[in-house]
């Protein structure tokens, strides 16, 4: 294991893939509840410095979509070890601002990714806790799950969360 996943707290390792999706399920409908109570011009406000609600939802769109990718390609007996983790460019959650360009379809888009997320660690039963080489380094699928489905939509829940507060805010005071 390397970098990324250093100092994950081993009791979400320890979850089930049903205890994952349920945590995770709760997370997307947080942050879905949080993109839902902005408009679309709030869901693009971003302060200097800052990136707005929807890029934050369009960038766990990006990891979830990789995650994927990646455990798709193992389960094909393909190397993923080429991938690269596009779902950081720029470019990458650019164009799925684009292709999801309400909020209505973005969520949509993030629940059906989270699924197949999920679907396609389910099929790897007990090769999940198997280290494969991939775009986040040599780490087992179990890694990769639980960071994106759990870490990171957490890290988007709440950035989402307090993006809303502060939409209510500026609109209280102005």
């Amino acid at each position: 294991m390397t970098g990324a996943f250093d100092g994950i707290d081993p009791a979400l390792l320890a979850l089930s893939l049903d205890e994952v999706e349920e945590v995770s399920g709760e997370l997307h409908r947080r942050l879905a509840t949080a993109l839902r109570s902005l408009d679309e011009e709030d869901a693009d406000y971003a302060a200097r410095g800052e990136h707005a609600p929807r890029w934050h939802v369009a960038s766990l769109l990006a990891t979830t979509e990789l995650a994927a990718a990646t455990l798709g390609a193992v389960a094909a007996s393909a190397s993923a070890a080429a991938l690269p983790r596009s779902d950081r460019h720029l470019a990458t959650v650019a164009a799925l601002m684009y292709a999801a360009p309400t909020i209505p379809a973005l969520l949509s888009r993030l629940e059906q990714d989270r699924r197949l997320l999920t679907s396609l660690a389910r099929g790897f039963d007990t090769n999940l806790d198997v280290a494969y080489p991939g775009p986040w380094g040599h780490v087992t699928g179990r890694h990769i799950v639980v960071t994106v489905a759990i870490l990171d939509a957490a890290r988007c829940a709440l950035l989402t969360e307090q993006a809303a507060d502060a939409a209510i805010l500026r609109h209280a005071t102005s």
